[in-house]
């Protein structure tokens, strides 16, 4: 994120994208412009039952160039109070509303052995 704030082109970046234009050097401790084209990233697996940072990762997987974490949580000018919310805001997590109405609806017209 201190690279983001300091870099304009290191804004176009998501979380994942971010290691195929720069490259930690730990002796400086700090990220520089990729030399060689090729490199290898990964993102951690995170189960959705481990709550904040299963929507921590969502949105790091898509929000380009945050600057500091309560820019991440930020969506159309509003900034959310968690992770989740955020993820609610931009579309990525719906609820089950249209499930149950549906299940609702099916249950007017067939019983249960014929819906499975």
């Amino acid at each position: 994120m201190k690279t983001n704030e300091a870099f304009e082109d290191a804004r176009e970046l998501t979380y994942a994208e971010f290691p195929t234009k720069w490259v930690w050097h730990s002796n400086d401790k700090q990220w520089q412009r990729r030399k060689s084209k090729y490199c290898i990233g990964r993102v951690y697996y995170t189960q959705p039952s481990s709550g904040d940072r299963f929507y921590l990762r969502m949105l790091l997987n898509i929000v380009k160039g945050p600057r500091n974490f309560e820019e991440l949580r930020t969506v159309n000018d509003v900034t959310y109070p968690t992770y989740k919310e955020a993820c609610y805001a931009l579309g990525l997590l719906d609820d089950d509303k249209e499930w149950h109405d549906s299940l609702i609806e099916a249950s007017n017209w067939a019983n249960g052995q014929q819906l499975c």
